[in-house]
Protein backbone atom coordinates (compact mmCIF):
# COMPACT_ATOMS: atom_id res chain seq x y z
CA UNK A 1 0.00 0.00 0.00
CA UNK A 2 0.91 3.53 -0.48
CA UNK A 3 0.49 6.69 2.15
CA UNK A 4 -1.42 9.06 0.64
CA UNK A 5 -0.65 12.67 1.13
CA UNK A 6 -4.40 14.41 0.04
CA UNK A 7 -2.42 17.73 0.91
CA UNK A 8 0.14 17.62 -1.02
CA UNK A 9 0.77 19.06 -4.79
CA UNK A 10 -1.39 17.83 -7.43
CA UNK A 11 0.66 17.24 -10.53
CA UNK A 12 -1.28 19.43 -13.32
CA UNK A 13 -3.20 17.08 -16.11
CA UNK A 14 -1.20 18.96 -18.75
CA UNK A 15 1.84 17.95 -17.57
CA UNK A 16 1.18 14.40 -16.69
CA UNK A 17 0.49 13.69 -20.02
CA UNK A 18 3.64 14.89 -21.57
CA UNK A 19 5.94 13.52 -19.07
CA UNK A 20 4.02 10.30 -19.23
CA UNK A 21 5.69 9.51 -22.28
CA UNK A 22 8.91 10.54 -22.45
CA UNK A 23 9.11 10.78 -25.75
CA UNK A 24 7.05 7.62 -26.95
CA UNK A 25 3.78 7.49 -28.80
CA UNK A 26 0.82 7.19 -26.11
CA UNK A 27 -2.84 7.21 -26.61
CA UNK A 28 -3.39 8.90 -23.72
CA UNK A 29 -1.74 12.29 -25.23
CA UNK A 30 -2.83 11.34 -28.74
CA UNK A 31 -6.41 11.12 -27.91
CA UNK A 32 -6.15 14.17 -25.16
CA UNK A 33 -4.46 16.72 -26.14
CA UNK A 34 -1.92 15.23 -28.87
CA UNK A 35 -4.39 16.21 -32.24
CA UNK A 36 -5.34 19.72 -30.73
CA UNK A 37 -1.57 20.10 -30.51
CA UNK A 38 0.08 19.15 -33.76
CA UNK A 39 -0.34 21.28 -36.82
CA UNK A 40 1.21 20.53 -40.09
CA UNK A 41 4.28 22.51 -41.73
CA UNK A 42 6.76 23.01 -44.57
CA UNK A 43 8.88 25.02 -43.19
CA UNK A 44 11.45 22.71 -41.68
CA UNK A 45 13.09 25.88 -39.64
CA UNK A 46 10.08 25.40 -37.44
CA UNK A 47 10.94 22.34 -36.23
CA UNK A 48 13.38 20.43 -33.58
CA UNK A 49 13.95 17.12 -34.91
CA UNK A 50 14.83 13.74 -33.33
CA UNK A 51 15.91 10.68 -35.32
CA UNK A 52 15.78 7.64 -32.81
CA UNK A 53 17.24 3.91 -33.42
CA UNK A 54 16.03 1.90 -30.51
CA UNK A 55 16.82 -1.55 -30.15
CA UNK A 56 15.04 -4.62 -28.42
CA UNK A 57 12.02 -2.81 -27.29
CA UNK A 58 10.70 -4.10 -24.51
CA UNK A 59 8.14 -6.92 -23.99
CA UNK A 60 4.73 -6.85 -24.49
CA UNK A 61 3.74 -8.38 -21.13
CA UNK A 62 4.60 -4.98 -19.96
CA UNK A 63 1.26 -3.77 -21.39
CA UNK A 64 2.51 -0.25 -21.20
CA UNK A 65 0.61 2.25 -23.52
CA UNK A 66 3.20 1.97 -26.44
CA UNK A 67 2.39 -2.03 -26.71
CA UNK A 68 -1.39 -1.06 -26.31
CA UNK A 69 -1.35 1.09 -29.23
CA UNK A 70 0.87 -0.98 -31.61
CA UNK A 71 -1.27 -3.84 -30.67
CA UNK A 72 -0.14 -6.77 -33.01
CA UNK A 73 2.12 -4.81 -34.78
CA UNK A 74 4.25 -4.93 -31.63
CA UNK A 75 7.84 -6.44 -32.02
CA UNK A 76 8.87 -7.72 -28.87
CA UNK A 77 12.41 -7.66 -28.19
CA UNK A 78 12.67 -5.81 -31.95
CA UNK A 79 14.12 -2.64 -33.46
CA UNK A 80 12.45 0.61 -34.72
CA UNK A 81 13.79 3.81 -36.29
CA UNK A 82 11.56 6.40 -35.72
CA UNK A 83 11.80 10.41 -36.50
CA UNK A 84 9.78 12.81 -33.46
CA UNK A 85 8.81 16.46 -34.72
CA UNK A 86 8.60 19.35 -32.10
CA UNK A 87 7.52 22.82 -32.60
CA UNK A 88 10.40 24.76 -31.69
CA UNK A 89 8.65 28.27 -31.35
CA UNK A 90 5.25 27.28 -28.87
CA UNK A 91 3.72 23.80 -27.69
CA UNK A 92 3.45 20.91 -29.62
CA UNK A 93 4.05 18.98 -32.02
CA UNK A 94 4.13 18.68 -36.28
CA UNK A 95 3.85 16.66 -39.03
CA UNK A 96 5.49 17.53 -42.71
CA UNK A 97 3.89 18.84 -45.72
CA UNK A 98 5.52 16.49 -47.85
CA UNK A 99 7.51 13.11 -46.63
CA UNK A 100 9.45 10.85 -44.65
CA UNK A 101 11.45 8.22 -46.01
CA UNK A 102 13.49 5.53 -43.94
CA UNK A 103 15.67 3.76 -46.08
CA UNK A 104 14.04 4.42 -48.96
CA UNK A 105 10.62 3.98 -47.41
CA UNK A 106 8.11 6.55 -47.45
CA UNK A 107 6.81 6.56 -43.45
CA UNK A 108 3.12 7.48 -42.76
CA UNK A 109 2.59 10.00 -39.85
CA UNK A 110 1.24 7.75 -36.74
CA UNK A 111 0.53 10.37 -34.33
CA UNK A 112 1.71 13.62 -32.49
CA UNK A 113 4.67 14.29 -34.78
CA UNK A 114 5.98 10.67 -35.04
CA UNK A 115 6.74 8.58 -38.27
CA UNK A 116 8.66 5.37 -37.84
CA UNK A 117 9.54 1.90 -39.09
CA UNK A 118 10.12 -1.67 -37.58
CA UNK A 119 13.73 -2.93 -38.89
CA UNK A 120 14.98 -6.58 -38.98
CA UNK A 121 16.38 -7.22 -35.50
CA UNK A 122 19.39 -8.95 -36.96
CA UNK A 123 19.97 -5.56 -39.24
CA UNK A 124 21.80 -3.27 -37.32
CA UNK A 125 23.01 -1.70 -40.52
CA UNK A 126 22.68 2.34 -40.27
CA UNK A 127 19.72 3.81 -41.51
CA UNK A 128 19.04 6.88 -43.95
CA UNK A 129 16.42 9.76 -43.16
CA UNK A 130 14.88 12.02 -45.57
CA UNK A 131 12.27 14.32 -45.30
CA UNK A 132 11.11 16.12 -47.84
CA UNK A 133 8.84 19.10 -47.95
CA UNK A 134 6.08 20.25 -50.99
CA UNK A 135 8.33 23.99 -50.16
CA UNK A 136 11.23 21.76 -51.41
CA UNK A 137 13.41 21.88 -48.20
CA UNK A 138 15.54 17.93 -47.98
CA UNK A 139 17.09 16.70 -44.95
CA UNK A 140 19.02 14.16 -44.71
CA UNK A 141 20.24 12.31 -41.64
CA UNK A 142 21.64 8.68 -41.24
CA UNK A 143 21.88 6.53 -37.74
CA UNK A 144 23.43 3.97 -36.12
CA UNK A 145 22.46 1.20 -34.11
CA UNK A 146 23.37 1.24 -30.42
CA UNK A 147 25.30 -1.10 -28.50
CA UNK A 148 24.19 -3.43 -25.94
CA UNK A 149 23.15 -3.16 -22.21
CA UNK A 150 21.96 -5.94 -20.61
CA UNK A 151 20.51 -6.21 -16.60
CA UNK A 152 22.61 -9.50 -14.85
CA UNK A 153 20.84 -9.42 -11.29
CA UNK A 154 18.48 -6.47 -9.53
CA UNK A 155 19.17 -6.79 -6.07
CA UNK A 156 21.34 -9.78 -6.28
CA UNK A 157 18.35 -11.66 -8.78
CA UNK A 158 17.83 -11.69 -12.10
CA UNK A 159 14.10 -13.97 -11.51
CA UNK A 160 12.06 -13.01 -8.67
CA UNK A 161 13.64 -9.82 -8.10
CA UNK A 162 12.09 -7.75 -5.18
CA UNK A 163 12.41 -3.67 -5.50
CA UNK A 164 11.65 -1.90 -2.46
CA UNK A 165 11.41 1.86 -2.55
CA UNK A 166 12.57 2.25 0.96
CA UNK A 167 15.83 0.92 -0.09
CA UNK A 168 18.91 1.40 -2.07
CA UNK A 169 18.77 -0.36 -5.75
CA UNK A 170 21.81 -2.61 -6.88
CA UNK A 171 22.37 -3.23 -10.39
CA UNK A 172 24.14 -5.82 -11.74
CA UNK A 173 25.03 -4.78 -15.49
CA UNK A 174 27.12 -5.60 -18.63
CA UNK A 175 27.69 -3.13 -21.30
CA UNK A 176 30.47 -3.84 -24.42
CA UNK A 177 32.80 -1.12 -25.07
CA UNK A 178 31.15 1.35 -22.20
CA UNK A 179 33.23 4.35 -21.26
CA UNK A 180 33.38 6.63 -18.60
CA UNK A 181 31.19 9.11 -19.98
CA UNK A 182 28.46 6.19 -20.96
CA UNK A 183 25.27 6.98 -19.23
CA UNK A 184 22.12 4.98 -19.07
CA UNK A 185 18.68 5.48 -17.78
CA UNK A 186 16.21 3.45 -14.95
CA UNK A 187 12.76 3.55 -15.33
CA UNK A 188 10.03 1.54 -13.99
CA UNK A 189 5.96 1.60 -14.88
CA UNK A 190 3.59 3.64 -13.18
CA UNK A 191 -0.30 4.14 -13.37
CA UNK A 192 -2.43 6.93 -14.13
CA UNK A 193 -5.85 6.82 -14.53
CA UNK A 194 -5.88 2.93 -15.81
CA UNK A 195 -2.78 3.71 -18.37
CA UNK A 196 0.36 2.20 -17.98
CA UNK A 197 3.64 4.21 -19.07
CA UNK A 198 7.52 3.69 -18.21
CA UNK A 199 8.55 6.71 -15.78
CA UNK A 200 11.99 7.73 -15.67
CA UNK A 201 13.80 7.70 -12.47
CA UNK A 202 16.96 8.54 -12.95
CA UNK A 203 20.00 8.95 -15.27
CA UNK A 204 23.67 7.89 -14.23
CA UNK A 205 27.08 7.19 -15.11
CA UNK A 206 27.28 3.40 -16.24
CA UNK A 207 29.18 0.71 -13.98
CA UNK A 208 28.95 -2.99 -14.21
CA UNK A 209 27.79 -2.78 -10.87
CA UNK A 210 26.13 0.14 -9.44
CA UNK A 211 24.36 1.00 -6.14
CA UNK A 212 22.04 3.76 -6.19
CA UNK A 213 20.22 5.62 -3.16
CA UNK A 214 16.25 5.10 -2.12
CA UNK A 215 16.34 8.74 -2.86
CA UNK A 216 15.88 8.08 -6.36
CA UNK A 217 12.27 6.63 -6.11
CA UNK A 218 11.18 9.50 -4.77
CA UNK A 219 12.46 11.77 -7.34
CA UNK A 220 11.68 10.80 -10.36
CA UNK A 221 11.56 12.85 -13.50
CA UNK A 222 7.45 13.26 -14.15
CA UNK A 223 6.59 12.41 -10.42
CA UNK A 224 5.45 9.65 -10.85
CA UNK A 225 5.95 6.68 -8.28
CA UNK A 226 6.75 2.93 -9.55
CA UNK A 227 3.40 0.62 -9.55
CA UNK A 228 2.70 -2.06 -6.15
CA UNK A 229 3.14 -5.48 -6.71
CA UNK A 230 3.90 -6.44 -10.27
CA UNK A 231 6.13 -4.29 -12.61
CA UNK A 232 9.34 -4.09 -15.01
CA UNK A 233 12.18 -2.35 -14.26
CA UNK A 234 13.97 -1.29 -17.58
CA UNK A 235 17.16 -0.26 -18.38
CA UNK A 236 18.48 1.77 -21.77
CA UNK A 237 21.98 2.63 -22.90
CA UNK A 238 21.52 5.87 -25.45
CA UNK A 239 24.25 7.97 -26.76
CA UNK A 240 22.76 11.51 -28.45
CA UNK A 241 25.12 13.11 -31.00
CA UNK A 242 23.90 16.69 -32.47
CA UNK A 243 23.03 17.10 -35.66
CA UNK A 244 23.61 20.32 -37.97
CA UNK A 245 21.13 20.06 -40.41
CA UNK A 246 20.78 22.99 -42.95
CA UNK A 247 17.41 24.40 -43.16
CA UNK A 248 16.66 22.66 -39.91
CA UNK A 249 15.52 24.48 -36.59
CA UNK A 250 17.52 21.84 -34.15
CA UNK A 251 18.30 18.31 -34.61
CA UNK A 252 19.29 15.24 -32.99
CA UNK A 253 20.55 11.19 -33.59
CA UNK A 254 19.89 9.11 -30.86
CA UNK A 255 20.39 5.67 -30.25
CA UNK A 256 18.95 3.66 -27.37
CA UNK A 257 19.20 0.13 -26.15
CA UNK A 258 16.76 -1.23 -24.28
CA UNK A 259 17.29 -4.47 -21.19
CA UNK A 260 14.08 -4.81 -18.96
CA UNK A 261 13.43 -7.77 -16.78
CA UNK A 262 9.54 -8.47 -14.91
CA UNK A 263 10.33 -7.48 -10.82
CA UNK A 264 7.93 -7.71 -7.66
CA UNK A 265 7.54 -3.58 -6.11
CA UNK A 266 7.23 -3.57 -2.36
CA UNK A 267 7.35 -0.60 0.56
CA UNK A 268 5.56 2.95 0.88
CA UNK A 269 6.12 6.01 -1.11
CA UNK A 270 4.28 9.25 0.37
CA UNK A 271 1.91 10.51 -2.61
CA UNK A 272 -0.76 12.66 -3.52
CA UNK A 273 -3.81 11.59 -5.97
CA UNK A 274 -2.93 10.48 -9.41
CA UNK A 275 -0.05 8.36 -8.18
CA UNK A 276 2.56 10.86 -8.08
CA UNK A 277 5.30 11.27 -5.28
CA UNK A 278 4.09 14.23 -2.70
CA UNK A 279 7.74 15.40 -3.20
CA UNK A 280 7.73 18.18 -5.49
CA UNK A 281 11.29 19.27 -5.07
CA UNK A 282 12.75 21.63 -1.96
CA UNK A 283 11.24 25.03 -1.11
CA UNK A 284 12.49 27.87 1.21
CA UNK A 285 9.56 30.00 2.18
CA UNK A 286 9.96 32.21 5.17
CA UNK A 287 10.29 35.88 5.95
CA UNK A 288 12.92 37.45 7.19
CA UNK A 289 13.23 40.45 9.99
CA UNK A 290 14.87 43.09 10.60
CA UNK A 291 14.95 46.58 11.84
CA UNK A 292 13.92 48.10 8.22
CA UNK A 293 10.73 45.82 8.20
CA UNK A 294 10.54 41.99 6.66
CA UNK A 295 12.19 40.09 3.80
CA UNK A 296 10.42 37.10 1.54
CA UNK A 297 12.05 34.46 1.08
CA UNK A 298 10.54 31.76 -1.88
CA UNK A 299 13.35 29.92 -2.99
CA UNK A 300 12.44 26.73 -5.17
CA UNK A 301 14.22 23.59 -6.31
CA UNK A 302 12.31 20.87 -8.28
CA UNK A 303 12.99 17.01 -7.44
CA UNK A 304 16.48 15.67 -7.71
CA UNK A 305 16.19 14.21 -11.48
CA UNK A 306 15.91 18.06 -12.50
CA UNK A 307 17.85 19.71 -9.52
CA UNK A 308 21.58 19.89 -9.47
CA UNK A 309 23.02 20.57 -5.79
CA UNK A 310 24.33 24.00 -5.57
CA UNK A 311 27.94 23.16 -4.70
CA UNK A 312 28.25 20.58 -7.35
CA UNK A 313 29.44 23.52 -10.33
CA UNK A 314 31.93 25.77 -9.93
CA UNK A 315 32.03 28.14 -12.90
CA UNK A 316 29.10 29.85 -13.84
CA UNK A 317 28.20 32.88 -16.56
CA UNK A 318 25.94 35.53 -15.95
CA UNK A 319 23.90 36.19 -18.73
CA UNK A 320 21.09 38.54 -17.61
CA UNK A 321 21.28 40.85 -14.64
CA UNK A 322 18.28 43.78 -14.71
CA UNK A 323 17.20 46.19 -12.89
CA UNK A 324 13.60 47.59 -13.59
CA UNK A 325 11.99 50.05 -11.95
CA UNK A 326 8.07 51.07 -12.56
CA UNK A 327 5.11 53.24 -11.07
CA UNK A 328 7.69 55.71 -10.76
CA UNK A 329 4.59 58.49 -11.12
CA UNK A 330 1.34 57.43 -9.52
CA UNK A 331 -2.30 59.38 -9.42
CA UNK A 332 -5.31 58.55 -6.82
CA UNK A 333 -8.40 60.12 -7.23
CA UNK A 334 -10.82 60.34 -4.77
CA UNK A 335 -14.11 62.30 -4.24
CA UNK A 336 -15.66 64.06 -1.49
CA UNK A 337 -19.70 65.05 -1.13
CA UNK A 338 -20.81 67.85 0.56
CA UNK A 339 -24.81 69.21 1.67
CA UNK A 340 -26.10 72.81 2.05
CA UNK A 341 -29.35 73.83 2.65
CA UNK A 342 -30.44 77.20 1.70
CA UNK A 343 -34.27 77.59 2.79
CA UNK A 344 -36.53 75.05 0.99
CA UNK A 345 -33.26 74.23 -1.43
CA UNK A 346 -30.99 71.67 -0.86
CA UNK A 347 -27.57 72.13 -2.94
CA UNK A 348 -25.64 68.65 -3.40
CA UNK A 349 -21.44 69.39 -3.90
CA UNK A 350 -19.09 66.53 -5.34
CA UNK A 351 -15.52 67.71 -4.78
CA UNK A 352 -13.20 65.36 -7.18
CA UNK A 353 -9.42 65.62 -6.24
CA UNK A 354 -5.97 64.27 -7.98
CA UNK A 355 -3.16 63.74 -6.22
CA UNK A 356 0.08 62.80 -8.03
CA UNK A 357 3.64 61.38 -6.61
CA UNK A 358 6.55 60.85 -8.42
CA UNK A 359 9.73 59.50 -7.44
CA UNK A 360 12.84 62.09 -7.74
CA UNK A 361 13.94 61.78 -11.11
CA UNK A 362 18.00 60.70 -10.39
CA UNK A 363 20.94 60.94 -13.12
CA UNK A 364 21.63 57.63 -14.74
CA UNK A 365 24.85 57.40 -13.02
CA UNK A 366 22.75 56.61 -9.94
CA UNK A 367 21.22 53.75 -11.48
CA UNK A 368 24.43 52.52 -13.21
CA UNK A 369 25.56 52.95 -9.75
CA UNK A 370 22.96 50.93 -8.33
CA UNK A 371 23.30 47.88 -10.63
CA UNK A 372 27.39 48.07 -10.18
CA UNK A 373 27.50 47.62 -6.54
CA UNK A 374 24.54 45.18 -6.71
CA UNK A 375 26.36 43.21 -9.04
CA UNK A 376 29.20 43.40 -7.11
CA UNK A 377 27.74 42.07 -3.85
CA UNK A 378 25.82 39.22 -5.59
CA UNK A 379 29.07 37.81 -6.60
CA UNK A 380 30.31 37.86 -3.32
CA UNK A 381 27.52 36.44 -2.04
CA UNK A 382 27.42 33.73 -4.35
CA UNK A 383 31.25 32.93 -3.72
CA UNK A 384 31.04 33.48 0.11
CA UNK A 385 28.62 30.37 -0.20
CA UNK A 386 29.83 28.58 -3.14
CA UNK A 387 33.57 29.61 -4.14
CA UNK A 388 31.56 30.40 -7.48
CA UNK A 389 34.07 31.14 -10.55
CA UNK A 390 32.13 33.82 -12.46
CA UNK A 391 33.40 34.06 -15.87
CA UNK A 392 33.48 37.46 -17.54
CA UNK A 393 30.13 39.38 -18.72
CA UNK A 394 32.19 40.17 -21.87
CA UNK A 395 33.20 36.28 -23.32
CA UNK A 396 29.28 36.04 -22.19
CA UNK A 397 28.31 38.39 -25.04
CA UNK A 398 30.45 37.04 -28.05
CA UNK A 399 28.83 33.82 -27.61
CA UNK A 400 26.89 33.02 -30.82
CA UNK A 401 23.54 32.42 -28.99
CA UNK A 402 23.76 35.43 -26.85
CA UNK A 403 23.74 37.13 -29.81
CA UNK A 404 20.37 35.88 -31.46
CA UNK A 405 18.58 36.00 -27.97
CA UNK A 406 15.56 38.14 -27.85
CA UNK A 407 15.45 39.78 -24.50
CA UNK A 408 12.01 38.42 -23.04
CA UNK A 409 8.99 41.25 -23.78
CA UNK A 410 6.97 42.44 -20.19
CA UNK A 411 3.39 43.60 -22.09
CA UNK A 412 2.06 44.50 -18.80
CA UNK A 413 4.61 46.59 -16.68
CA UNK A 414 5.22 49.95 -17.86
CA UNK A 415 8.83 49.81 -16.89
CA UNK A 416 10.22 53.71 -16.66
CA UNK A 417 13.79 52.38 -16.16
CA UNK A 418 15.87 49.78 -17.20
CA UNK A 419 19.70 49.53 -16.72
CA UNK A 420 21.39 45.98 -17.06
CA UNK A 421 25.39 44.79 -16.10
CA UNK A 422 27.24 45.69 -19.39
CA UNK A 423 24.88 45.56 -21.84
CA UNK A 424 23.34 41.84 -20.35
CA UNK A 425 19.63 40.96 -21.76
CA UNK A 426 16.80 40.12 -19.41
CA UNK A 427 15.93 36.91 -19.45
CA UNK A 428 13.59 36.06 -16.82
CA UNK A 429 9.89 35.66 -17.50
CA UNK A 430 8.09 37.40 -14.03
CA UNK A 431 4.33 37.84 -15.74
CA UNK A 432 2.51 34.90 -16.89
CA UNK A 433 2.47 36.68 -20.20
CA UNK A 434 5.98 36.46 -20.72
CA UNK A 435 5.98 33.12 -19.51
CA UNK A 436 3.78 31.47 -21.50
CA UNK A 437 5.35 33.50 -24.53
CA UNK A 438 8.59 31.54 -23.93
CA UNK A 439 7.12 28.15 -23.85
CA UNK A 440 9.17 25.97 -26.19
CA UNK A 441 8.35 21.83 -26.75
CA UNK A 442 12.22 21.54 -28.32
CA UNK A 443 14.14 19.30 -26.77
CA UNK A 444 16.41 19.90 -24.02
CA UNK A 445 20.02 20.59 -25.59
CA UNK A 446 18.35 22.89 -28.08
CA UNK A 447 17.02 24.88 -24.72
CA UNK A 448 18.95 28.51 -24.46
CA UNK A 449 20.11 27.71 -21.58
CA UNK A 450 22.08 24.40 -22.73
CA UNK A 451 23.28 26.27 -25.61
CA UNK A 452 25.28 29.03 -23.71
CA UNK A 453 26.46 26.30 -21.25
CA UNK A 454 27.69 24.50 -24.02
CA UNK A 455 29.23 27.63 -25.96
CA UNK A 456 30.63 28.86 -22.54
CA UNK A 457 32.30 26.07 -21.34
CA UNK A 458 30.56 26.54 -17.85
CA UNK A 459 28.69 24.61 -15.29
CA UNK A 460 25.78 26.67 -15.34
CA UNK A 461 24.62 30.50 -16.00
CA UNK A 462 22.51 32.82 -13.77
CA UNK A 463 19.76 35.46 -14.61
CA UNK A 464 18.92 38.15 -11.89
CA UNK A 465 16.45 40.47 -12.57
CA UNK A 466 15.69 43.10 -9.37
CA UNK A 467 12.11 44.83 -9.96
CA UNK A 468 11.53 47.66 -7.96
CA UNK A 469 7.95 49.84 -7.57
CA UNK A 470 7.33 52.90 -6.13
CA UNK A 471 5.41 52.28 -2.58
CA UNK A 472 2.63 55.37 -2.50
CA UNK A 473 2.54 56.07 0.86
CA UNK A 474 6.42 56.50 1.08
CA UNK A 475 7.85 56.29 -2.26
CA UNK A 476 10.66 54.38 -1.60
CA UNK A 477 11.41 51.35 -3.90
CA UNK A 478 10.20 48.28 -2.84
CA UNK A 479 12.05 45.08 -4.26
CA UNK A 480 11.37 42.03 -5.88
CA UNK A 481 14.50 39.99 -7.12
CA UNK A 482 13.83 37.04 -9.26
CA UNK A 483 16.66 34.34 -9.68
CA UNK A 484 17.40 31.36 -11.54
CA UNK A 485 20.19 29.52 -11.93
CA UNK A 486 20.20 26.59 -14.44
CA UNK A 487 22.70 23.77 -15.65
CA UNK A 488 23.31 21.39 -18.63
CA UNK A 489 19.94 18.79 -19.23
CA UNK A 490 19.98 15.59 -17.76
CA UNK A 491 20.45 13.33 -20.05
CA UNK A 492 18.63 13.77 -23.72
CA UNK A 493 15.00 14.44 -22.02
CA UNK A 494 14.88 16.59 -19.18
CA UNK A 495 16.49 19.85 -18.94
CA UNK A 496 16.99 22.46 -18.31
CA UNK A 497 18.13 21.52 -14.68
CA UNK A 498 17.77 24.10 -12.13
CA UNK A 499 20.37 24.88 -8.96
CA UNK A 500 17.89 27.01 -7.69
CA UNK A 501 15.01 29.75 -8.84
CA UNK A 502 12.47 32.08 -7.17
CA UNK A 503 12.30 35.48 -5.69
CA UNK A 504 13.16 37.75 -2.48
CA UNK A 505 10.80 40.58 -1.82
CA UNK A 506 9.88 43.23 0.65
CA UNK A 507 9.39 46.87 1.08
CA UNK A 508 11.39 50.00 0.71
CA UNK A 509 12.66 52.27 2.85
CA UNK A 510 11.28 55.78 3.37
CA UNK A 511 12.70 57.60 0.26
CA UNK A 512 13.52 61.08 2.53
CA UNK A 513 14.65 58.22 5.62
CA UNK A 514 17.32 56.59 2.92
CA UNK A 515 18.85 59.92 1.58
CA UNK A 516 19.15 60.75 5.75
CA UNK A 517 21.38 57.92 6.02
CA UNK A 518 22.96 58.15 3.25
CA UNK A 519 27.06 59.23 3.65
CA UNK A 520 27.15 59.97 0.43
CA UNK A 521 24.34 60.94 -2.42
CA UNK A 522 24.39 57.72 -4.08
CA UNK A 523 23.68 55.79 -0.81
CA UNK A 524 20.28 57.18 -1.40
CA UNK A 525 18.89 54.58 -4.01
CA UNK A 526 20.52 51.48 -2.39
CA UNK A 527 18.95 52.52 1.01
CA UNK A 528 15.53 52.57 -0.22
CA UNK A 529 15.79 49.34 -1.86
CA UNK A 530 17.67 47.88 1.11
CA UNK A 531 20.38 46.37 -0.77
CA UNK A 532 22.39 45.02 2.04
CA UNK A 533 19.01 42.99 3.78
CA UNK A 534 18.44 41.85 -0.03
CA UNK A 535 21.84 40.51 0.33
CA UNK A 536 21.49 38.81 3.76
CA UNK A 537 18.01 37.19 2.27
CA UNK A 538 20.59 35.50 -0.59
CA UNK A 539 22.91 34.44 1.48
CA UNK A 540 20.04 32.61 4.04
CA UNK A 541 18.43 31.15 1.29
CA UNK A 542 21.71 29.76 -0.51
CA UNK A 543 22.71 28.73 2.81
CA UNK A 544 19.09 26.50 3.80
CA UNK A 545 18.83 25.69 -0.01
CA UNK A 546 21.85 23.75 0.72
CA UNK A 547 21.03 21.89 3.92
CA UNK A 548 17.42 21.04 2.11
CA UNK A 549 20.06 19.13 -0.73
CA UNK A 550 22.17 17.05 1.50
CA UNK A 551 19.17 16.33 3.83
CA UNK A 552 16.98 15.09 0.69
CA UNK A 553 20.46 13.01 -0.63
CA UNK A 554 20.72 15.25 -3.20
CA UNK A 555 24.05 15.04 -3.45
CA UNK A 556 24.25 11.51 -3.43
CA UNK A 557 22.30 11.18 -6.44
CA UNK A 558 24.18 13.42 -8.41
CA UNK A 559 27.38 12.09 -7.07
CA UNK A 560 26.90 8.90 -9.06
CA UNK A 561 25.28 11.00 -12.33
Amino acid sequence: MRKINLRAFLLPLFAVLFLVGCGAITKMTGSLVGSLMTKSTDNLNDAAIQVYFMRNVYPKATNVIEVDYFNESWQENGNMVFVSLLNREGMGFLTVNGTVEIDGTVVPHIKNGFYGKWVDKDDLSPKKVVIKTTSGQTAEFTVSAPEPIKIKSVNGKLEGAEVNVNSDLVLEMEAPNATKDTEFKVSMINDIMGISAFTDLGIFKYKNKITIPSAMWENSGSGMSPRDGENWLKVERYNVIPASVSGVGASQVIGMYIDCIPVTVTGEIDESIFGTSSNVGLQINEDLESDKGGMHINITKPTAFLGRPMDSGKKFAMVSFTVRATKLQQSRTSTSTSTTTFGNTRTTTTTTTTETKTFPKLPDAYWDNLVNSLYADFEQVLKNNYNMELIPVEDVLKAPSYNRLEPIEDNISVVEVEESYKGTKNLIPTTLSAIIGNISTTFASDRIDAKLINELGVDGIIAVTLDLEMDWESAALSPRLSIRISGAPNGYIAGPTIYLQGVINGRGVDWDEARMEAEYVMEALPNTIRQKDLMKSLDTAFKKISAAEKEKAYDKLWAIK
